[in-house]
């Protein structure tokens, strides 16, 4: 079946449902992480740590930078900012389209909107900045301090690689099936 007339073949009805669950797991997300934040803000402070292992502690880091604490200049709040509801918003017009294909693509796709809508409120709103709490040592020179936003973002990710394949494969089948037809019309 071609990609293009996969829409008109399915339910209207999935389409609802999986608008639907986009919309409330992507809220979900976004409000655990809020809370997950708050909680760790009002808990540790600035200060506190909190060791569990050699390799994970909770401590609060605020960042005001990009992903990763990168800035990118002065206008880096603005591009954070201009580039996450861009993100959003792509991910919302193609969640339809995604869970007709496959209906794991609608939780991926939550996790990812959800992880970048709660850092985007937390950026928006936090008057320090996005508060990071997790504390995950590499190396004895490396940590990464997250939240459950950051986590809820590379899960999502994560989660597409067979979504991603099986666009692949739908692709594929619909070029052979198109040389097919252009070999037998010859």
């Amino acid at each position: 079946m071609r990609l293009d007339t996969l829409h008109a073949a399915l339910p209207s009805r999935l389409f609802e449902t999986a608008r639907a669950r986009f919309i409330g797991m992507t809220a979900a997300v976004a409000g655990i992480d809020l809370v997950a934040k708050e909680i760790a803000v009002r808990s540790l402070g600035s200060t506190d740590v909190v060791a569990f292992s050699d390799r994970f502690s909770l401590f609060v880091v605020f960042n005001t930078g990009s992903a990763g604490g990168v800035h990118v200049g002065p206008y880096t709040w603005q591009l954070n900012v201009l580039v996450t509801l861009l993100a959003v918003g792509l991910i919302a017009s193609v969640v339809q389209a995604m869970a007709a294909i496959d209906r794991r693509a609608t939780r991926a796709l939550s996790l990812v909107a959800g992880g970048a809508v709660g850092n985007l409120l937390s950026m928006l709103f936090g008057p320090e900045g996005v508060a990071d709490f997790l504390g995950i040592r590499l190396t004895s020179e490396t940590t990464i301090v997250a939240n459950v936003a950051d986590f809820a973002l590379w899960a999502g990710a994560v989660m597409l690689a067979p979504v991603a394949l099986r666009l692949l494969r739908l692709a594929r089948a619909e070029r052979a099936q198109r040389a097919a037809l252009v070999s037998v019309e010859l």
